[in-house]
């Protein structure tokens, strides 16, 4: 990789989209791995979804509090947090999960140590993805913005294909050694990138220590945007093993985690396809991106409820992950145009706090409507909640700053050009 003027250093790109990836694959694994096993260790869908929302609330205050930090201390010192946070936190889940498994504890004291673990998990690996997104914002052009967030939803992409393999591969070994394995990937990540990361120069106002609010006008469409889209994409990822357990017939535990695997490993291609090949060669506007994820996503839920076959669901996956590769680059893109250079990491922040607050309620929503309304539920009533935000995608005003002008303050020429400050 070689550093370009208004892209980020190869360096940061490299170590930035570790990360991210390694905290894909953890995240990846709770769906491939926790899911299946929940009916093994005791837990119905909705005790489980419960259980998960509630252990996801740190990550609703854990972004935006990151966020801000990452204003104050730096990208660095936060991204290290979240990534030895989440290689630890993926351990400490897979410790919880023995327990149950091997019998040694099980019904509600496993579900509230589950919970706990898993709490402990989202506080501290909330922080990798605000200080990964402020950071990529710091050490590019507006020019380069979508190239160079398409990096970061990539690399989430290629952590959620290595997930699914990851549980296939070494399933045979115990369901419980991919997490294993992911923890010890994750520490390794945080040493290189603690030795080789170096702290980006920011854009410095003194305008920056006027505190960004949650309600701030200009971040409500984006908060609204990631909000439903994962609500949505949470509770179809939560029912995922229960479905084809019900409408398949998949009750193996190993085929289950198999069948699962392909299914993300599906749109997670798609989504390594879309943001490395195609997004990285043509240039397209976060605002197209913005406008397109909404109907791709309804295209793929209604290719998922109404599947003949396994093939046709993986279809489906596919096309979900073409929806999943515009989203981030769409939306935290667009956003970016729209708020001020030193208010990039509290705009990170919030931002990851609105898709964890859906990430949050998608699990308990997603299997209550499937508990209560049917199978089918939680894909027809996705699909009509996407079809509203398509709509409302169309009413965001996002500014168009293609030609490079702005009325902001000049930044210093080492941060336009995105180099790195010495550490």
């Amino acid at each position: 990789m070689t550093d370009t003027p208004g892209q980020a250093p190869a360096e940061a790109r490299l170590l930035l989209g570790l990360g991210v990836m390694l905290f894909a694959i953890g995240q990846s694994l709770t769906f491939i791995i926790v899911t299946p096993l929940a009916r093994q260790v005791g837990f119905t869908p909705e005790s489980f979804g419960i259980a998960l929302t509630l252990a996801s609330l740190p990550l609703i205050f854990g972004a935006p509090y990151w966020g801000k930090r990452s204003d104050v201390i730096g990208r660095k010192p936060v991204f290290l947090v979240g990534i030895t946070g989440a290689a630890v936190g993926t351990l400490l889940v897979a410790l919880v999960l023995q327990l149950g498994v091997s019998g040694i504890l099980t019904g509600f004291w496993l579900l509230v140590l589950f919970a706990v673990v898993r709490a402990s998990y989202g506080a501290a690996a909330s922080a990798i993805y605000p200080a990964a997104t402020a950071y990529m914002v710091d050490v590019t052009d507006i020019q380069n913005r979508g190239r160079g967030l398409a990096i970061i939803g990539a690399a989430n992409g290629m952590g959620s294909v290595l997930g699914p393999v990851l549980a296939g591969v070494l399933a045979f070994l115990g369901p419980l050694v991919p997490m294993y394995v992911a923890a010890a990937i994750g520490i390794g990540g945080a040493v290189m990138a603690w030795y080789l990361l170096k702290e980006p120069v920011r854009h410095a106002d003194p305008r920056s220590k006027i505190s960004m609010k949650l309600n701030d006008r200009r971040l409500r469409p984006f908060l609204i945007m990631w909000f439903g889209f994962f609500l949505t994409f949470m509770a179809l990822q939560i029912i995922l093993s229960f479905y084809l357990q019900d409408e398949y017939g998949v009750t193996d535990p190993k085929t289950l985690v198999r069948q699962s695997s392909l299914m993300l490993i599906s749109m997670a291609s798609m989504i390594v396809i879309v943001q490395i090949g195609v997004l990285q060669a043509i240039k397209v506007k976060p605002r197209t991106l913005l406008r397109l994820l909404g109907p791709l996503f309804v295209l793929a839920l209604t290719i998922i409820g109404n599947a003949p076959n396994l093939v046709v669901m993986a279809i489906g996956f596919g096309v979900l992950g073409i929806s999943f590769a515009c989203a981030n680059p769409g939306i935290n893109g667009s956003a970016s145009l729209c708020v001020e250079p030193w208010e990039q990491g509290a705009t990170a922040g919030f931002l990851g706090a609105g898709n964890t607050l859906g990430a949050i309620l998608g699990p308990i929503v997603g299997t209550q409507i499937y508990t209560h309304v049917g199978h089918h539920g939680p894909m027809i009533v996705g699909a009509i909640a996407l079809t509203a935000m398509s709509i409302y995608a169309f009413t965001i005003k996002v500014p168009d700053k293609s030609g490079g002008s702005s009325k902001r303050p000049p930044v210093p020429a080492t941060a336009a050009a995105g180099q790195p400050a010495a550490t």
